[in-house]
This record gives C-alpha cells, sequence and structure tokens, in this order.
C-alpha cells in the first residue's frame, strides 16, 4: 500500500463522508481524492518527475491533506517548511533539498514567496497568485486522473522534514512510503481508532507529528479538523460542534483547555474519548484533573522525527493506574508500541541490565531511511542494529521506558526542537561576539527556554544585547529565540578547549549569591 493510496480507497468506501474541515471549508472524501489527482497530475503536466521535491510552506489548511496525497499520488517527495524560519533558513531547506517546485500559502508569501521564487523553478500559492500561480487556477485547468506512476513502490520517498541538528544546520529525515503506512497502521492499533473519528489538530502540519497525524488521522477514513493555531477557547467550541473524538496536546495546551472548563462547567465535551500529549510529562494532579473535567482517556507517546514518528505509549490504563495510586508511571513514557522495539546499549552497542541507563535504540519498519545527502551522519544514526536516537534512557522491569536526559543538548520549548548549535552558529556571527554558548533551563510555561551566554569582544558594550537580538531575529524562527542574554567575561572550558556547557547551566540554576 502507498500513501497516496488513502484518499483512492476512502473516497471508494465514503464519498459522502467529510474529510477534512478547516476554517468554514469541508471537503468529502470525494473531493479530497479528486483534488489529490488534480494537483499530481497538474504537477507531472509541469515537467516534475518521479523523486522531484516540492516544497510547502503554508499554515494548518484545509489544502494540506489533499497536498499531502496528491504529492504522494504523483510520487513527488513533499518538502515541509516550518512557517516560523527566517528567509535564510528557508533557502537553506531549498537549495540542501534540492527542490524544484513549491506551493505557499498567502499568509507566507511575504516572506516564503521570495525565497521560493528565487530558488524554484515552479511555485503554486494559497489564497493568491502575487509570487506563483493561484492554486485553484492549477487544480481547475488539470484533469481528475490518478497521477500514479506505475513503478512508484514502498521503498520510493514520500518526503523529507528537516531538523535541527547538533552542527548548526537542519538536516533533512527521509521518510519513505513503507514508513509512514507502518506508521499509519501503528497509530491506529494504539490510539483503538475507527472510522467515525474525528480527530482535532491545532499543531503544526508542518512537522513530523503533523506530517503523521495527516496520514494517521485520515488512514481509516477518518474526519480531520485542522485549526491554524492553538487557542483553548477555539479548541472547546470545535469540540462541541464537531464532536470532536481526539487530538493531541502538549501539556501547556492541556492546562489552557482545562482553564476554559474550569470558568465554564456546562461546556459539552464528552464526545472526547482520548487525548494524546507529548513534549513533557502531566503531574499527577493535572493527569487526575484533565481525566475527570474532560472525561476522556489520556496518553503518552515517545518519539522522534528519525523513528518516524511514535516508538512508545503510555496507555490509558497506565495513565488510570497513575491516578490510582501508581504514580511513578506518569514519570515514563510508557512501553514499547505493537510495531516497535527498544533497547538500551552502552558504548558498545551492547544490551545494559534492566535498570542501567543508556542509549536508547529503536528498530520498526517505521524508522525513517536516513538522512538527505548525508551518508556519514546517516550511517552513525541509522545503524543495521537499529536507529540510535540520541536520547538517553532507561526500561524498568516492567517494560516502562524512562528518559533520563539527552546525548545532544536539545531543547524543547513548547513541544519544538530547539537545538543550541543552531542558535550558536548564528551568534557567533555576530562581529561583537568572541564566544557564546545556549543552554536551556526550565520554564514553567513552555517546559525549557534557550539563554544565551555570550563573551563580547573588547569593552562591555550596553547596546550589544539589543543588537543581538534584532540579529537573531532577522536568522532564526520566532521559538528559537534566545529568551535571556548573560554576558561573561569567560566560560568554563575543558582540556581540549570545549566549553563546558554543564557548568554554564549550572551557574545560571544556581540561587542568587551562591
Amino acid at each position: 500500500m502507498l500513501v497516496g493510496d488513502i484518499p483512492r480507497l476512502n473516497a471508494r468506501r465514503y464519498p459522502t463522508k467529510p474529510a477534512v474541515i478547516s476554517g468554514g471549508t469541508t471537503l468529502t472524501w470525494a473531493a479530497v481524492n479528486e483534488r489529490a489527482n488534480r494537483l499530481g497530475t497538474a504537477l507531472r503536466a509541469s515537467g516534475l518527475r518521479t523523486g522531484d521535491r516540492v516544497a510547502i510552506c503554508a499554515r494548518n489548511t484545509a489544502e494540506w491533506p489533499e497536498i499531502v496525497f496528491g504529492l504522494a499520488k504523483a510520487g513527488l517527495v513533499a518538502v515541509p517548511v516550518n512557517i516560523r524560519l527566517s528567509a535564510p533558513e528557508i533557502a537553506h531547506v531549498l537549495t540542501d533539498s534540492g527542490a524544484r517546485a513549491g506551493i505557499v500559502h498567502s499568509d507566507q508569501a511575504a516572506l516564503a514567496g521570495e525565497v521560493f521564487t528565487e530558488h524554484l523553478e515552479l511555485v503554486l500559492q494559497l489564497g493568491g497568485g502575487e509570487v506563483g500561480k493561484e492554486y485553484e487556477a492549477a487544480l481547475a485547468s488539470s484533469t481528475d486522473t490518478d497521477p500514479t506512476p506505475p513503478t512508484l513502490t514502498h521503498d520510493d520517498v514520500q518526503f523529507i522534514l528537516y531538523t535541527s541538528g547538533t552542527t548548526g544546520l537542519p538536516k533533512g529525515v527521509v521518510q519513505l512510503h513503507r514508513g509512514m503506512v507502518a506508521q499509519a497502521l501503528d497509530t491506529s492499533i494504539v490510539t483503538e481508532a475507527v472510522h467515525s473519528d474525528v480527530t482535532l489538530g491545532t499543531t503544526p502540519c508542518f512537522t513530523a507529528g503533523g506530517m503523521v497525524r495527516t496520514v494517521a488521522a485520515l488512514f481509516l477514513g477518518q474526519t480531520l479538523v485542522l485549526h491554524p493555531r492553538f487557542d483553548p477557547e477555539a479548541v472547546v467550541a470545535e469540540i462541541e460542534r464537531s464532536r470532536v473524538t481526539m487530538t493531541t496536546f502538549i501539556p501547556t495546551m492541556l492546562m489552557r483547555t482545562l482553564k476554559v472548563l474550569e470558568n465554564d462547567p456546562s461546556r459539552d465535551v464528552s464526545s472526547l474519548r482520548r487525548i494524546s500529549y507529548g513534549s513533557a510529562p502531566v503531574p499527577p494532579g493535572l493527569a487526575q484533573e484533565a481525566m475527570a473535567r474532560l472525561g476522556c482517556d489520556l496518553q503518552q507517546r515517545y518519539g522522534a522525527t528519525e523513528a518516524g514518528g511514535q516508538a512508545t505509549i503510555l496507555t490509558p490504563a497506565d495513565h488510570r493506574a497513575a491516578v490510582a495510586g501508581d504514580e511513578g508511571l506518569l514519570a515514563s513514557c510508557g512501553r514499547e508500541t505493537p510495531m516497535a522495539e527498544i533497547r538500551i546499549v552502552g558504548e558498545d552497542g551492547a544490551d545494559l541490565p534492566v535498570g542501567e541507563t543508556g542509549e536508547i535504540v529503536i528498530r520498526s519498519d517505521m524508522v525513517a531511511a536516513g538522512y538527505w545527502n548525508k551518508p556519514e551522519a546517516t550511517a552513525e544514526t541509522f545503524r543495521p542494529t537499529g536507529l540510535w536516537s540520541g536520547d538517553l534512557g532507561r526500561l524498568d522491569e516492567r517494560g516502562y521506558l524512562y528518559i533520563a536526559g539527552r546525548k545532544t543538548d536539545m531543547i524543547i520549548s513548547g513541544g519544538f526542537n530547539v537545538y543550541p548549535a543552531e542558535i550558536e552558529r548564528v551568534i557567533a556571527q555576530h562581529p561583537a561576539v568572541d564566544l557564546v554558548t545556549v543552554v536551556g533551563i526550565p520554564d514553567p510555561e513552555w517546559g525549557e527556554t534557550p539563554v544565551a551566554v555570550v563573551v563580547g569582544k573588547g569593552a562591555p558594550d550596553p547596546g550589544l544585547e539589543e543588537s543581538l537580538r534584532v540579529h537573531c531575529r532577522g536568522n532564526l524562527a520566532g521559538y528559537k529565540q534566545p529568551r535571556r542574554f548573560e554576558f561573561r567575561d569567560e566560560l568554563p572550558l575543558g582540556p581540549a578547549g570545549k566549553i563546558l556547557k554543564r557548568e554554564v547551566r549550572a551557574a545560571l540554576l544556581a540561587p542568587a549569591g551562591r
């Protein structure tokens, strides 16, 4: 089965059933399949061929699923672009992926549109025509013909998703049709999905989770409701209006939604049956309140872009056990899913005993094929023994996985992965900076937040902080901006001259006066 088969088969089974709802637009399964055919046919007619990359820069919108399916049908490779990226970051994604065409939303046209037209042969624009051919016009002039090449197989690439890397430049994670279909099947099993489910998506479609959701939440012919951004009042209203059965939150979203219900207990969210969350554990009190006030089950999942999405699940039964007294379960991220195998290994690759901390290695059909045009990084991470995740963890005697930390210095802020090396690379380019390191510190709202510690050149400059903020705003996505700048005369260095990040972070967290 190929990803493009999903709309085709569901259009046969449920032609008049709503498939996508967004911003007042409702598309049936027959409409999604036809529009995906028209898009794929139009792009093939423009000269694109199997394996060509097509960049997508758009907020959550009704067209997202048909774009994903249309590209998959045509054997084209989707390259989602984070709408928060700066122009230089977008340019890197386009040039590194070798994208030939792009689809950009009018909301992103002011910034991304200029970069797209500079680097790409063909640009389609959603909601306008200032920077490319109008999307609807392209579909109208095309035909409802299935564009799937006869040679396309499940080992062909379906999308390349750029994830921040410790080298300071994002790497493209290559996912195959095989992996995404496996992920959809695995997700359907662990969420006990049925075709009557209505899933609300408020997290971005351009992330790994968003790409998985687009395929998995529609795999069985379900309905996907998309919001352009998270708004707790809008979420509760949508649950009532569309009788939403499933959604995904980060803990901050969960807390804000519960606040709406606390202020108005009469709101009807009885249709909800399950909420999935990630990025951080929830405390027992919050889990208990959520289950009581929302009247639904909770589940947590752990995974990575390279893993194709999820690899473990902390099930609703686990949450109920935790609320009943087994609170330690909420510190874990659950046990491996039916289609994943998790090992904890030492530096030599040998399995470690239960309870010992080591690197998490994942084996699964869902694991990505490697990094785009990076054979050395691929060989290091995607090994014959499995995906070496770079995360540290331990398994208990019941098989529950506990994350102990990260071998990399990744910061998770508001559910987004932020790698210090990316921020350091940009700050180090400032002419007044001699040395810089970025570390994550706990934040009550966002989980973690990046702090830049800078050694300047020459005499102290009171205007340097504002100059660095302006520099970062021009070169980094909003969620990657350092929330604080600290200035030092020197930074702690190890014997090889490497900045000792652990000492820097400890100093920032130390009580004043110590």
